[in-house]
């Protein structure tokens, strides 16, 4: 069990992270996150492009820096693009730009803005939301806290809290050698139990 009280053994497959019931069990931060997503209606907003809540809220490892990441499948950035500035354009802090792809990450539209105070990141690609990394990410690290336990998670914290990325901070505690975002992704077809076998527990 994690600081929580939520049992990570309570569903660490893809559907037991969709939509906001592990946002809302995460911790008191991850409720409220989920209250104002559901007031502002925000998910609802996306539908279309199937949103996923990822990073480290549902996780509870977030920090007070910690915004509200949401991935989306948009098979056309230019129309998402439209659609962002006239859904979110009037939200506080509303700033939308396009990253370029990276040798693993595609074209992407990045929106940012702000519902009563929580900072909110979409992360638009035209790769559908369960495929992207940061997806792949959550399931991962959600496992590796399962296994590793109370301990570790504080580790993270600590690490995250002294401006360490999440990814980098948990390869940097696992060991993990090469690219920390691709070494992560890899572990992504272990069950808890062989990743309890990899790293010792």
């Amino acid at each position: 069990m994690n600081q929580s009280g939520m049992h990570w053994s309570d569903g660490l497959d893809i559907e037991s992270f969709s939509g906001l019931k592990r946002l809302k069990a995460a911790s008191p931060q991850g409720a409220r996150a989920a209250s104002i997503l559901e007031h502002f209606n925000v998910m609802v907003c996306l539908a279309a492009y199937k949103p996923e809540v990822v990073g480290t809220l549902p996780l509870a490892i977030d920090t007070p820096q910690s915004d509200i990441d949401i991935l989306c499948h948009a098979p056309n950035l230019e129309t998402f693009a439209q659609w962002a500035d006239q859904t979110f354009g009037d939200f506080d802090g509303y700033e939308i730009h396009q990253r370029d792809a990276t040798k693993h990450v595609a074209t992407a539209n990045v929106v940012r803005f702000e519902c009563d105070g929580l900072p909110i990141e979409i992360f638009a690609t035209n790769r559908p939301s369960r495929e992207q990394f940061g997806f792949i990410h959550l399931l991962v690290e959600a496992r590796i806290l399962w296994v590793m336990g109370n301990d570790f998670a504080r580790q993270v914290h600590e690490l995250k809290t002294a401006g360490i990325k999440t990814e980098p901070a948990f390869a940097k505690l696992l060991g993990l050698e090469g690219d920390p975002y691709i070494a992560l992704a890899e572990l992504v077809n272990l069950s808890p139990s062989q990743l309890c076998e990899r790293f010792g527990r």
